[in-house]
């Protein structure tokens, strides 16, 4: 598998897909976070700690 065909989850809405098609990405403490839509990635850049997944916000303290 390529680095484009990697499966990656937008933790704003959820969905699951390869990288490629996602069109927007936002970095935040060192990583970078992937969205469907334009919408998404405003929620995420708002508040992004909100949308970190459980588990990796231990990594941010």
């Amino acid at each position: 598998m390529t680095d484009s065909q990697e499966l990656i989850k937008d933790v704003v809405c959820g969905m699951v897909k390869p990288k490629s098609q996602f069109n927007f990405s936002s970095q935040f403490d060192g990583k970078i976070y992937y969205f469907c839509s334009q919408g998404d990635k405003d929620l995420f850049d708002a508040h992004p700690k909100h949308w970190i997944p459980q588990g990796e916000e231990d990594n941010l303290k």
